[in-house]
């Protein structure tokens, strides 16, 4: 009888040379900050322009999704998942990410919701995607997801102090940097001391 069992995100898994030699928390720090100045980006945009909104967050989904699938696979990797098995989870996981943002985009092209709403609707898919695949897969994308939602909160109830909106939200980017660096360091830290 085969018996697997699944590890959790946060469970012990094999660190590879890189993550023992205290390099994994920098490659965790930049990909954060990376995502969240895409979405900054991405809220910035959506205010400001009427074309080439949903282009760009069709963009953001894909380097989100790159982003995940890259660490699903070094998760698969570290805990001896099979990687056809993640490969498949991630694209479907993505994949019907984009299925419900043309949902979206076909309810703002045939008016039944305007831009505006649709654009906070798109940003609250994007971060379940990212929390559901932080549940699953890599914490980091869970904090990702979190500080999505917070922003979208920020972005909905303070647009008309635009200057207060991107001071929180820039605030709120730079508190989940912080978390990923001394989460990060204490799990360095814990890998160099087993």
């Amino acid at each position: 009888m085969n018996h697997s069992v699944e590890q959790l995100p946060g469970d012990e898994t094999k660190t590879t040379d890189h993550e023992s030699s205290g390099g994994g928390w920098k490659i965790r720090l930049g990909v954060l900050c990376g995502m969240l100045v895409l979405a900054l980006a991405g809220m910035g945009f959506t205010q400001s322009s009427q074309e080439g909104v949903w282009e760009f967050w069709l963009f953001v989904v894909l380097v989100y999704a790159a982003l995940g699938l890259w660490r699903s696979l070094r998760h698969a990797r570290q805990t001896g998942q099979s990687l056809r098995k993640s490969i498949g989870r991630e694209l479907a996981h993505w994949g019907t990410l984009i299925g419900f943002l043309s949902v979206l985009l076909l309810f703002e092209r045939r008016e039944i919701i305007n831009r505006q709403s649709a654009s906070y609707f798109a940003l609250m898919l994007l971060a379940l995607s990212c929390c559901m695949a932080g549940i699953h897969v890599d914490w980091l994308l869970l904090v990702v997801g979190v500080v999505l939602a917070i922003m979208l909160v920020v972005t909905a109830t303070l647009e008309q102090y635009s200057v207060v909106m991107w001071i929180v939200m820039i605030l709120v980017a730079c508190l989940a940097a912080a978390v990923v660096f001394i989460k990060s360091k204490r799990g360095d830290a814990k890998a160099k001391t087993d």
